[in-house]
């Protein structure tokens, strides 16, 4: 579970900024909050409003780089020091040339520790990493300073890991996470967080990388009925008029290939399985009760049809694992109403018994209002000032009534985060 995230000098985020997911001690406002073993209570869900262009999604690509970073394996010519995802602020000539700084506060529930990571990179070099844990001893926290780099020197390096790695701090590429390389050499602690980053334990779908996705959610489907089954049961109760939905495995078409360029010819194995998806829908009219028609999911139903299939599979995986979802443009594609099911899904205990968490961005101004039920430490504004900065800011921060409109008062200006047009 994230505890908070922190950026500064990455895209249009040129000072520090922190997305926190900790619960404020409010009266009002109930929701499925999670306890860790340091009494610390966790949001399961956090929404960010912002007009186009205010940075919500640049948020969203914070988390993706930084997730790529720790996963990435920086291979010689992939190093991670070269993704295009990062870019630091380059609206200020101090700011175009500084590193920028990402950091990563996370609560395993599975080993009851609370890890502090992060790093800050520039287009060159890893020019500074740490590593901290917090568990408990006894009564009391007790905080592990596991390992402080700055630049190719590690200046701390924990008496336990000295042991296991540290031949391989020499090793390290300036252009290459410590992190990634001590896990790849078993160490405990680091593998750990390697698997609290990785899919499905940490999912991240941007604003049009549903569809992408695709492939992977029918042989989820397909290979995993229990799984299927949760989905399906998710799939008919937004009102989409599917009945049942089959994933089927068949031949490659030979329609395909005679179709397809030359040049992507030599990549294709036709004797290889293809897997094609159907939804069945009922016939009115019929002479027969139970009677149904089959439609192809890709070709014959909607674009939001097939993003809720993606979805739902995701957001189920979530669930199961008690993971985090991060979702850039809750609502594209998807009315207002289906999206505070979603969001409802993770506020609910019965069906979010893990402790999953949903992270969104949104213009829909509707999850604001008193149905959707979110609180307001869990509603987050992006605005950027008079030196194009985007500035995060947390609803708590406004003073209001229990009573308070969100959705009223932000569709006013009173929040700022609204276009001037």
């Amino acid at each position: 579970m994230i505890i908070e995230f922190s950026v500064k000098n990455f895209r249009s985020f040129r000072e520090l900024a922190t997305l926190s997911l900790e619960a404020e001690p409010l009266k009002t406002g109930k929701s499925n909050l999670y306890s860790t073993e340091f009494k610390t209570k966790l949001l399961p869900s956090a929404g960010i409003f912002g007009h186009n262009a205010s940075g919500k999604s640049n948020l969203v690509k914070a988390l993706a780089y930084m997730q790529w970073a720790i996963l990435n394996s920086d291979y010689l010519n992939q190093p991670t020091t070269k993704s295009p995802l990062l870019q630091p602020f380059l609206l200020n000539l101090e700011s175009c040339k500084a590193p920028s700084f990402f950091q990563i506060v996370l609560w395993d529930a599975e080993k009851k520790t609370e890890y502090r990571y992060g790093f800050e990179i520039s287009g060159e070099r890893v020019v500074s990493e740490w590593l901290e844990t917090v568990t408990r001893a006894k009564k009391y926290r007790r905080r592990r300073e596991i390992f402080l780099r700055k630049g190719q020197e590690f200046l701390k390096l924990d008496e336990r890991m000295k042991e296991s790695v540290g031949p391989l701090t020499n090793n390290v590429r300036n252009t290459a996470l410590a992190l990634t390389v001590f896990a790849q050499f078993a160490d405990p602690i680091c593998s750990q967080i390697i698997k609290l980053m990785h899919h499905p334990n940490f999912i991240i779908i941007d604003g049009g990388g549903a569809d992408p996705m695709m492939g992977y959610a029918m042989q989820q489907y397909y290979e995993k009925p229990k799984l299927a089954f949760k989905v399906l049961q998710l799939l008919k109760k937004l009102d989409l008029g599917i009945q049942d939905l089959k994933v089927i495995r068949e031949p490659f078409p030979e329609a395909h290939l005679k179709t397809m360029p030359k040049e992507l010819k030599p990549f294709i194995n036709p004797s290889n399985d293809v897997l094609r998806a159907v939804t069945l829908h009922k016939m009115h009219g019929a002479l027969e009760d139970g009677q149904r028609v089959e439609f192809d999911l890709n070709n014959q139903e909607s674009y939001g049809t097939r993003r809720l299939f993606v979805l739902m599979m995701l957001l189920v995986q979530t669930l199961d694992v008690g993971g985090v979802f991060v979702f850039d443009e809750l609502g594209s594609s998807i009315h207002p109403f289906m999206s505070r099911e979603i969001i409802a899904l993770f506020q609910n205990r019965v069906t979010n018994p893990k402790g999953a968490q949903l992270v969104f961005c949104s213009h829909e101004t509707y999850l604001l209002s008193k149905p959707v039920g979110l609180r307001q430490d869990q509603i987050w504004f992006t605005e950027k000032n008079a030196q194009e900065e985007t500035v995060l800011r947390s609803l708590i921060e406004y003073k209001m009534r229990s009573e308070f409109e969100f959705e009223k008062n932000y569709r006013q200006g009173r929040f700022g985060a609204v276009p001037v047009i």
